[in-house]
């Protein structure tokens, strides 16, 4: 019932996109060449270009439509499946694992049906590809669907159980995800696997991916609306609730879920008697009946946070015998090192009682030891951070941890290396480690390979992977390489300049909590670049860089309040600001209060602070124009005249 309450949810939401949306022309379109000649699956482009291909055709702003029309044919009349028009639905539904599964299953008392070998072929071409776009063990690298519920048949072809699944939000509320929890039967691991759709629901709205969240869209447009049939959906709105601090509304959304069949809401609601600003709207004693009876399903979510709750001793007295047990099982059930892994993220978290960041530190360092790689990198960062490493000491750390395969260690050690002067055959190493780190969908790995073919640090003429992997790790919310694209479009480098393409780029990246983008999005919005001009916006997002103690933003705010632009004006407030960020060194800051000095409008004039000021800026054009020219301006006719003159311009 609820995997059919999510497949409707999320497909009303793509024929609500879908309304009212021109047809993209795409008359030389290979996924349309490709469908016209239905080739066999062996002879198909690559995956990832032919759906790329298939995201800019038409047939996108068709696809939801035409599903749900066929879905009620099959309905109606599901004995005479073999009648429906499958052939016809091909070019809307070829990214559909579901379509093939409900075709074998129609025919499958017909094993000689013409099209059953082909369709099979499609189904495998298309799983394939989904796992080839991601290894689903993190958000960032989830698995990239067309839709949520061929989720479902990814995890029935990977031949793993499912214990529970949900959704949560990520980046901002920018990103949604569908996280299952599942057991490997073969492996006899339990699993975490994520996945995705945001290609395709940007590509029916017509919009650069990755802009669903730039109003909010996930929370607004279907967290709210569809959580009355989609119980799955309660978790990131209870998540949110929570972190507005509407602790009731959290868990009566919790409590929905669990009503609903959700073992990972028992998790989160057994959680907030445990955070230090939540537990009084609780009875521990139903936290506890809820988290015990999801970890004696075995789930694991639940026995890690058993684990940490008897290790700090908030589950009763400490025993040391018992702490031990649970983490035994939990690293029987798991990869090595995850039990410790988790205790230590409890540990961090300032939002719980009893944490502790030295634990926190001790448990990271277990981790490692217990044979999690990417712990012990995270740990010698740490340390380093702590000046317990020198940064050669890290650095050998690193290296050795990425020679031995750490994915984590691979690119953390390329960075490192990337910060100072490189030999040819040190460049050579950086690349060819940040290549393996980015076998595993690493974001900072992607824009540190990206930054490295666009600079030439690892060779000419590579412009065109410089554009690919920023791209990448763009579409994985990594902020500065948001940046980064909103940059690209903005200036026309890598790619024709798109002002307006820019400026969503640079709003995302926003939501991040990058001053940058944020100062980028101001600038546009302030001077009309692209976007309708803006003042008000324009001192918002100023405002947001500004309070981060980014100077550009500083200075621009200043000019806002001296003019009066978007904000009352107020001179004194913008020499407070400008003076704020002339001290972190903007050279427009000093410029403007070099001007201010000594024109004497809005402070008394003062031509030595004056002077003090444009030498500060002595790279601002203007200021050099007036130090050049400063004993003439300053000479008592001149001044006087200049005045007048300024006075009747």
């Amino acid at each position: 019932m609820i995997f059919r309450a999510l497949c409707s949810c999320f497909f009303l939401l793509m024929v609500a996109a879908c309304q009212n949306r021109p047809a993209t022309s795409t008359a030389d379109n290979l996924y349309l060449q490709q469908l016209a000649a239905l080739p066999d699956a062996a002879k198909l482009p690559p995956y990832a270009t032919l759906y790329q291909s298939y995201l800019q055709s038409p047939k996108v702003l068709e696809t939801s439509a035409a599903w749900l029309s066929f879905q009620q044919l099959l309905t109606a009349d599901p004995d005479n499946c073999q009648q429906l028009p499958w052939q016809e639905q091909l070019p809307t539904q070829f990214w559909n694992l579901t379509f093939y599964q409900q075709f074998q299953q129609c025919f499958a008392a017909n094993p000689a049906a013409a099209d059953l070998k082909r369709f099979r072929e499609y189904q495998q071409y298309v799983a394939n590809g989904i796992l080839q776009s991601g290894n689903g063990k993190a958000n960032y690298s989830a698995y990239q669907l067309n839709s949520y519920f061929d989720a479902h048949e990814i995890v029935r072809l990977l031949e793993v159980q499912t214990v529970d699944f949900y959704t949560e939000l990520s980046s901002d509320n920018n990103a949604l995800h569908y996280v299952f929890q599942v057991y490997d039967p073969t492996l006899q691991k339990f699993r975490t696997l994520y996945f995705e759709n945001q290609r395709y629901l940007h590509a029916i709205d017509q919009i650069p991916f990755p802009f669903m969240g730039l109003v909010d869209g996930w929370r607004e447009l279907l967290l709210t609306k569809n959580t009355r049939s989609n119980h799955i959906l309660l978790l990131p709105r209870a998540a949110e609730a929570l972190a507005g601090n509407r602790m009731e509304e959290a868990v009566s959304l919790y409590q929905q879920a669990i009503d609903g069949g959700s073992l990972q809401a028992k998790v989160k609601l057994a959680e907030m008697c445990y955070r230090t600003h939540s537990q009084q709207v609780l009875v521990k004693t139903d936290c506890e009946h809820a988290l015990l009876q999801a970890a004696d399903s075995d789930y694991v979510p639940a026995l890690h946070l058993l684990h940490f709750l008897h290790h700090s001793g908030q589950f009763g007295k400490p025993d040391p015998a018992k702490v031990a047990e649970i983490r035994g099982y939990i690293a029987a059930m798991t990869e090595p090192g995850q039990a410790e892994l988790q205790l230590s993220r409890y540990y961090y978290n300032q939002s719980f009682q009893n944490a502790d960041a030295i634990q926190g530190d001790y448990w990271l360092q277990q981790s490692a030891a217990a044979g999690y790689a990417d712990a012990s990198a995270f740990w010698a960062l740490s340390a380093h951070e702590k000046e317990k490493f020198s940064a050669k000491e890290l650095n050998q750390h690193l290296q050795q941890l990425a020679d031995q395969g750490g994915s984590a260690a691979a690119y953390l050690y390329a960075s490192q290396l990337m910060q100072q002067e490189m030999t040819p055959l040190q460049a050579k190493e950086v690349e060819q480690y940040l290549l393996e780190s980015v076998q595993n969908y690493h974001p900072e790995a992607y824009y540190l390979l990206a930054y490295g073919y666009e600079d030439g640090l690892f060779g000419a003429d590579k412009t065109g992977l410089a554009l690919a992997n920023f791209q990448r790790a763009a579409e994985r919310f990594y902020p500065r390489a948001m940046l980064r694209m909103g940059a690209i479009y903005q200036q026309g480098t890598l790619l024709p300049k798109d002002l307006q393409r820019a400026h969503r780029w640079y709003l995302l990246c926003s939501k991040q909590g990058n001053s940058g983008c944020a100062f980028n999005a101001g600038v546009m919005l302030d001077d009309g670049e692209g976007v309708p001009k803006n003042h008000e916006n324009a001192f918002r997002f100023f405002s947001y860089a500004a309070e981060r103690g980014y100077a550009p933003a500083i200075n621009r705010l200043a000019l806002l309040y001296l003019f009066g632009k978007g904000v009352a004006a107020d001179p004194a407030k913008a020499v407070t600001l400008f003076t704020e960020a002339a001290a972190k060194g903007s050279t427009s800051a000093n410029y403007y209060l070099g001007l201010l000095y000594f024109e004497g409008k809005q402070v008394p004039q003062d031509y030595p602070k004056a002077k003090g000021y444009f030498e500060k800026a002595s790279k601002h054009p203007n200021a050099r124009r007036y130090l050049e020219q400063w004993p003439e301006l300053t000479a008592p006719a001149s001044t006087t005249r200049q005045r007048q003159n300024t006075e009747h311009q």
